[in-house]
């Protein structure tokens, strides 16, 4: 797994790029598309003023003229302010496309950083995982969950990059910490004792737990923690996957 993740990253950049080639190629072609339509419209409405001035002349009209010429000039204005507002509505489709896909590529950039990450602490720490917890693993950060390990102490030694958004914290200041620094005077003290009971008989846990962000606001936490062995059988870290079930208060 772990070959064939760093055999991905390492195309990574090559995709991003040609990614945003693309979208940008896209832009252009639709916007020289638009610009040909708009030219073509023009060509066609300039025959028919053509015919209409032939018509008129035939008769020798200079009240049709008049009209022919006012009709056309209002149509060539009708014609440029319709283009107007259809190519700034393109543009502003366009921007938004862009965002979109920058915010996109980020996210895809962070889970496939946080996937190699996870994977040189499992090697790293020799971790005992089942392909089926390595799959659940994968596909809890693909889904934008957090997933966070800390050692026996219960310090934090690592974090996904949705930490951040998650908690308001980046991971550098809460590296060595615990993760009691989330918590405060809403935070149910039963729930805390019974993660306490639980990780000290070295078992697994489901709860949803009131946390507060870096900047006080609380949230209501959904997390799920599981014991680390290593191959010898020995216990060496926790892993806690988290989500907000409930919005910032």
């Amino acid at each position: 797994m772990g070959q064939k993740q760093t055999r991905f990253s390492k195309t990574i950049p090559d995709e991003w790029a040609l990614l945003r080639l693309a979208l940008r190629t896209n832009h252009r072609q639709e916007l020289i598309d638009h610009q040909a339509a708009q030219e073509q419209a023009k060509f066609h409405l300039d025959q028919r003023h053509q015919q209409e001035m032939a018509q008129i002349s035939v008769v020798f009209n200079p009240l049709g003229w008049v009209q022919a010429i006012t009709r056309y000039q209002s149509q060539q204005t009708h014609d440029q302010l319709i283009h107007q507002a259809i190519r700034s509505l393109t543009l502003t489709r366009q921007r938004m496309e862009s965002v979109q896909l920058e915010q996109w590529i980020t996210q895809q950039q962070q889970q496939a950083s946080d996937v190699l990450l996870f994977d040189q602490l499992h090697r790293l720490f020799g971790w005992s995982l089942s392909q089926a917890q390595q799959q659940s693993f994968y596909q809890s950060l693909s889904q934008g969950y957090t997933l966070l390990v800390t050692d026996v102490q219960k310090q934090i030694l690592w974090a996904s990059n949705n930490f951040i958004a998650l908690t308001g914290y980046p991971l550098q200041e809460v590296v060595g910490q615990s993760a009691r620094l989330l918590q405060g005077p809403a935070t149910d003290q039963a729930t805390v004792q019974y993660v306490r009971e639980q990780l000290s008989a070295m078992q697994p846990l489901e709860v949803e737990l009131v946390n507060y962000t870096k900047s006080g606001d609380t949230y209501l936490c959904h997390m799920r923690i599981e014991p680390l062995y290593n191959h010898q059988g020995l216990l060496t870290h926790f892993l806690a996957i988290e989500r907000a079930v409930a919005p910032r208060i």
